[in-house]
């Protein structure tokens, strides 16, 4: 009897941290890019239910969507079409920020991104 209230303690306390995990990459976020000598600033508006992850990416040319959104503890990924069919990033929730690795015609780049505080 101990060891089943202990497994279920256990798995319970698991449930709570995802969870909160979850909860905390929901909000606003932004850093910037850079192609060559040029930067952008992107801000992601990001939204986490369960292990769905929906939200925008916004610059100044625009705001573009996240399609097929997947979280998976505190790595997640989504798809942006921007013209040339989807095109797959991966990133990672740390807390205060968000690291995001895009590919784009075979080159990879990886950007960090800070949590933008809620007014």
């Amino acid at each position: 009897m101990k060891k089943i209230i202990l497994s279920i303690s256990f798995i319970f306390t698991f449930v709570i941290c995802f969870a909160a995990i979850v909860a905390d990459l929901t909000g606003t976020w932004k850093g910037l890019i850079k192609f060559g000598d040029q930067k952008l600033e992107l801000t992601y508006k990001l939204k986490a239910e369960g292990e769905k992850l929906t939200g925008s990416i916004v610059s100044s040319y625009g705001e573009i969507p996240l399609t097929d959104g997947k979280i998976a503890g505190s790595d997640f990924s989504y798809k942006i079409d921007i013209g040339g069919g989807p095109q797959e990033s991966k990133g990672k929730f740390m807390g205060d920020s968000i690291q995001i690795t895009s590919t784009f015609g075979g080159n990879s780049v990886t950007n960090t991104f800070k949590r933008v505080a809620e007014k």
